[in-house]
């Protein structure tokens, strides 16, 4: 036979007595809560349009100070060839980054859009120890998720070397290069990065043990050669290049192909 808990006296100093057993309860019910897959699935919104804003101004500002330091190096140049030199080194960093950001406001400007009225958020930038930025983070409803890397050589080709599992490029008969840093390897140290200290962008471990395809997106006049038809993966009823490697597979693939992909993609993996 049960009986009823003995609650303690109240005191001279506190009237109200607290019943333990029942705050212990009511804790464990909200730690289920918790737990529960509803809220274990809640992730912070991204607000892609207020980034893509944020993106412009800093292109406006980059341009400006990129026009600036380049007017100051030619006119220094009618005097010093040495100062001319610096403000042409000094301008480099901003024109680099102004390239960037221009590349990623036409990027994200182009996948919102084509499937903003299906909630795609994208993040752009983010900081990764040790290596580059993450250029292009994008999350759909329903835990899909995709990482993009952009990079360009110009007026090159990118070729791809199974046996030595490396990318090269090549410009006219000058011979192929190999690609340095690997643009392959940084996309996997970032995935498995951010998989493992950016939880909150995948909404759980669950969401995180989920298929990220991998991207690599050469953009410009860089073109992609053509492969051998075993390096190719299909989705759906196209082909887009797909290397496995040590460290993980990615995709390697155009600027133009880059709304196809993602259309691609996601077409498979609601066909699963």
């Amino acid at each position: 036979m049960s009986s009823a808990p003995i609650l303690p006296k109240p005191s001279k100093d506190y009237l109200e007595t607290i019943d333990t057993q029942a705050v212990l309860q009511e804790l464990c019910v909200v730690k289920d809560r918790l737990l529960s897959e509803e809220v274990a699935n809640c992730v912070a919104p991204i607000d892609s349009q207020k980034i893509l804003q944020e993106l412009e101004a800093e292109k406006k500002d980059l341009a400006n100070v990129s026009l600036s330091l380049l007017s100051s190096s030619v006119l220094l140049g009618l005097t010093t060839f040495a100062l001319s030199l610096l403000g042409l080194l000094l301008a480099w960093k901003p024109m680099t980054r102004l390239q960037k950001v221009t590349r990623l406001i036409a990027l994200i400007k182009g996948i919102l859009e084509e499937f903003e009225d299906l909630g795609v958020e994208t993040l752009p930038l983010i900081q990764v120890p040790d290596v580059r930025p993450i250029d292009l983070f994008v999350r759909f409803p329903g835990k899909e998720f995709i990482l993009f890397s952009i990079r360009s050589f110009g007026d090159a080709t990118i070729v791809y070397n199974e046996s030595k599992q490396t990318l090269y490029y090549k410009r006219g008969r000058k011979g192929s290069n190999k690609w340095k840093p690997d643009p392959l390897m940084e996309l996997s140290e970032q995935a498995y990065w951010l998989k493992k200290n950016r939880r909150e962008l995948f909404g759980s471990s669950k969401g995180a043990r989920k298929p990220m395809p991998k991207v690599l997106v050469v953009w410009g006049n860089t073109k992609v050669d053509q492969h051998q038809d075993h390096l190719y993966s299909s989705l759906g009823n196209q082909k887009f290049l797909f290397l496995p490697r040590e460290g993980g597979a990615c995709y390697v693939i155009h600027q133009t192909q880059v709304i196809d992909f993602i259309r691609a993609h996601l077409a498979q993996r609601q066909s699963q």
